[in-house]
């Protein structure tokens, strides 16, 4: 009695392109703050407590994570897994409003440097691109949106109470010392929080259109073809 044995679907080569690009994007985030922090080391001007306590660091830094781990998903697996692709919704969202509130607010005249052109250009608008390109994604919950949303919450509520104690605030929007006082904070945090909120539901939204537009075309709504659910 023979039995078959079940072939073994290999990874699309798109995929396994998008997952060395992803590669590329972690690895040069990592050069980027291998140069930053030799150069603030060297000048002396190294400050770990300040340096992590700004929301772009803790983002860019998490985006090395996320991005080296879609590299490594892409080269070992044909689909990302829904919790993988929740975490990325987010970080896609985080890199975008993070590319432009330092660009529209904070970007001074001379900071064209190699760190800021990755961290608040490049690695955004990667990032963003990729999700409106890369649509073979696992259709993921609108509570997508609450687990986005609850950590620049906890960061600002950390950021705040840490504050008087420090002297110190990583953006002057959240200075209550400043001329707007805890009026101008309000207003920010309520600002930037709807955006939050507003920018991770874009993003699922997103992922929700185009896994329906899967669903509209045969050859990806059958698992025969090792496609994840349309569900």
């Amino acid at each position: 009695m023979s039995t078959t044995t079940p072939s073994i679907v290999p990874i699309p080569l798109a995929r396994r392109f998008r997952g060395g690009l992803d590669l590329v994007a972690g690895l040069t985030i990592i050069a980027a703050y291998i140069v930053l922090l030799t150069d603030q080391v060297q000048q002396g001007t190294f400050e770990p407590d300040k340096h992590f306590a700004y929301l772009t660091n803790q983002t860019s830094y998490s985006n090395i994570v996320v991005l080296l781990a879609g590299g490594f998903l892409a080269l070992s697996r044909r689909h990302d897994t829904v919790l993988y692709t929740t975490v990325r919704a987010n970080f896609v969202a985080y890199a975008l409003i993070v590319g432009v509130v330092y660009n529209a607010l904070l970007r001074g005249p001379d900071d064209f440097s190699f760190h800021n052109e990755v961290t608040h250009v490049a690695i955004p608008v990667y990032l963003v691109a990729d999700w409106i390109i890369r649509s073979a994604r696992p259709r993921i919950g609108w509570n997508t949106v609450w687990i986005g949303v609850s950590y620049p919450v906890v960061w600002v509520a950390v950021t705040l109470l840490r504050g008087p104690s420090a002297e110190w605030y990583p953006y002057f929007f959240l200075d209550p010392t400043g001329p707007n006082g805890w009026t101008g904070v309000a207003i920010y945090v309520t600002g930037i929080s709807i955006i939050f909120a507003g920018l991770i539901s874009a993003m699922v939204a997103l992922n929700h259109a185009q896994a329906r537009k899967r669903e509209r075309i045969p050859p990806f709504s059958s698992m025969s073809d090792g496609t994840f659910p349309a569900k």
